[in-house]
């Protein structure tokens, strides 16, 4: 795992630039520092060891130094690609996945995209074609960020290496901003500034002649259902999943996974030891006090019927604001997500005793694990009816007053089908936006979050509603929300981590069960949790879902009361010019008294002004 960065250009530019660049990355790689630089081309890496500890330097240049690489990830099947590769004639000079990449280019050119699999963020620059390819894997786990001003190509693993370039500038973007506001964070290719765009999972882009050429490699096909018995559903997810968890074991470096006390990754764990025989090194947060949310005792009982070596980490208020000013530092923009905090935590006590860990990210995404998934298929039995475009009632629906069009089915009523489901998080409402943003932020956004949800739920190839649905979170919440808070919170600590439910071959084999076997009822993961019985006790199996979030609620009306009062004063957020006044005083004071539960709205506008702060201390919209 490492960090990239680089950029192409005919313009000269101070040696330092590319130096700068990128030791703004030394987190995500402390083992080493590699630049190259000839003509228009300036590529720099951060290493971080986990394969071929001693060799595998980057950049890495060809033979004949005509072609350079500088990449991030594990291309788990490496070996069988340098297999290949050899019996065409390739001689390798080291024993890792990088140079893999570097003989598929020169074999495959562009089509190397269909042999990978793993999780990766490359860029590599070949001078015979005067061309430089960017790529990112199947379903987002690595970033990749980048700007172009017709001139002059920047890339980097996160903004900061990118904004760290001259010729970037750094106008905010304020369709992002009200993005953020929706949904907690900024969908790609947004970015928080302008001229920064995030390259979207599964695609590539190809800067020759100057001009840019931006595609998409791969799509999940949801076609072709397996025409297989529940049993022998179950007996294909034990041996896909088996396959998918063996292929990120391999490791120069110690292993280990997180544990949250859910199915998940108390399954990925239980994996790994049977894979391995051997115990696995587990890791697990809580909280201290009596307070909802914690799920440490039910972490510890997982590694105890492992045979795991555990190790929990409580933390209190007083650890989330020692963290807080790292956390902004981390994420580059504005990110609401709470558990992000408390994983950055756990991953520093992680990379205290391994350098790898494996997680359980994306299981609710793939088999339909949120409640969303039922309630939305059962209502839109009804509002497929009553939001016909024969019927009158969208009509009346959008006439109402906004706070009676919130209610969820009066809602998806009045949109068009593939609008009606806008993945997860729902901070500011767009239909409240009138009474909550100013006139003029007002006036600056034009997009929502249903703009990007239609598109995914468009291009998913099933006619399984459900499908659809696990589809657009596949596409919008989980690279851009769940995967980002996982990338940033352990590279802030040189702590690689593995996602075996992402792997691409694995999502291809799920996207072809049936949606019954994943949701039943009011059941979600159906066939995965069987699958869990065989490998964990039936209470944490079967116990309620429960999210990796803080104790807001208690902690902002105790110890972080004074943090939230600050940052939500009239000298701070209130002087941004994005609330109006009255709208910013009327949440804190229903939440402060008891009227509504806003806290996860206010801890949204406690991280935005803690960017600002940080970042963008001077900014008032007038």
């Amino acid at each position: 795992m490492c960090g990239i960065s680089g950029f192409m250009s005919q313009k000269s530019f101070a040696p330092a630039t590319l130096p700068a660049m990128t030791r703004l990355l030394s987190h995500r790689g402390p083992d080493a520092e590699g630049l190259f630089e000839h003509g228009p081309i300036h590529l720099g890496h951060r290493r971080l060891s986990v394969i071929d500890l001693e060799g595998s330097r980057q950049p890495l240049i060809s033979d004949d130094g005509k072609v350079a690489l500088v990449f991030n990830g594990e291309i788990y099947n490496y070996q069988e690609l340098r297999a290949e590769l050899e019996t065409q004639g390739c001689v390798f000079s080291s024993r890792g996945d990088t140079e893999t990449l570097l003989h598929a280019w020169r074999r495959y050119g562009t089509a190397m995209l269909d042999r990978l699999q793993g999780m990766f963020a490359f860029a590599l620059w070949d001078e015979d074609r005067q061309s430089l390819f960017l790529a990112r894997d199947h379903l987002g786990v690595k970033p990749l960020h980048y700007a172009w001003d017709g001139e002059t190509f920047v890339f980097g693993s996160e903004i900061k290496a990118v904004r760290a370039h001259p010729t970037v500038a750094r106008e905010l973007d304020f369709n992002a901003l009200g993005l953020y506001l929706e949904c907690q964070y900024i969908p790609a290719p947004r970015t928080i500034y302008r001229d920064i765009r995030k390259l979207e999972p599964a695609h590539a882009l190809l800067l020759e002649n100057g001009e840019i050429k931006h595609w998409r490699y791969w799509s999940v096909d949801y076609r072709n259902k397996l025409a297989l018995s529940e049993d022998g559903a179950l007996a294909m997810l034990d041996r896909e999943l088996r396959r998918s968890v063996k292929s990120m074991l391999v490791s120069d470096v110690p292993l280990g996974a997180f544990v949250s006390g859910g199915v998940d990754s108390a399954l990925i764990a239980a994996l790994m030891t049977d894979l391995q025989q051997k115990p696995v090194e587990t890791f697990n947060l809580g909280f201290l006090g009596d307070v909802a949310g914690s799920e440490h005792k039910e972490a510890a009982r997982v590694a105890q019927h492992i045979g795991a070596h555990h190790h929990p980490l409580m933390i209190a208020p007083e650890d989330v604001l020692s963290a807080y000013d790292d956390w902004v530092d981390v994420f580059d923009e504005p990110f609401g997500d709470q558990a992000a905090l408390p994983t950055m935590l756990l991953s520093k006590l992680t990379r205290q005793h391994v350098t790898v860990a494996l997680t359980g990210e994306g299981a609710d995404e793939i088999f339909g694990g949120y409640s969303n998934y039922w309630k939305r298929a059962r209502e839109e039995r009804l509002t497929r009816i009553l939001g016909h475009s024969c019927s009158p009632l969208p009509w009346l629906a959008r006439a109402l007053p906004a706070r009676l069009r919130k209610d969820r089915l009066l809602k998806a009523v009045a949109e068009p089908r593939n609008r009606r489901y806008r993945t997860i998080p729902n901070v500011f409402d767009t239909l409240l936006h009138p009474e909550l943003f100013s006139p003029a932020f007002l006036e600056r956004i034009g997009e929502d979050l249903g703009d990007y949800a239609a598109r995914y739920f468009d291009a998913c190839n099933s006619a399984e509603y459900l499908d659809k649905l696990m589809h657009v979170d596949a596409s919008l919440w989980l690279p851009d929300d769940l995967l980002t808070k996982v990338d940033r919170a352990t590279m802030r600590y040189s702590l690689e981590a593995r996602v075996p439910y992402l792997d691409h071959q694995f999502v291809e084999f799920c996207a072809r069960l049936n949606p019954s076997l994943k949701v039943r009822g009011k059941a979600g993961k159906w066939l995965l949790k069987r699958l869990a019985e065989k490998y964990l006790p039936h209470d944490i199996v079967h116990r309620g879902k429960q999210g990796f979030v803080m104790p807001l609620s208690e902690w902002l009306a105790g110890a972080l009361k004074p943090e939230m009062e600050r940052a939500l004063a009239p000298d701070a957020f209130g002087k941004r010019g994005l609330f109006k006044p009255e709208a910013l005083r009327r949440l804190l004071a229903d939440h402060q008294q008891g009227r509504k539960n806003h806290a996860g709205r206010l801890w949204a506008l406690m991280a935005l002004e803690r960017w600002f702060q940080r970042h963008e201390p001077d900014f008032r919209l007038t």
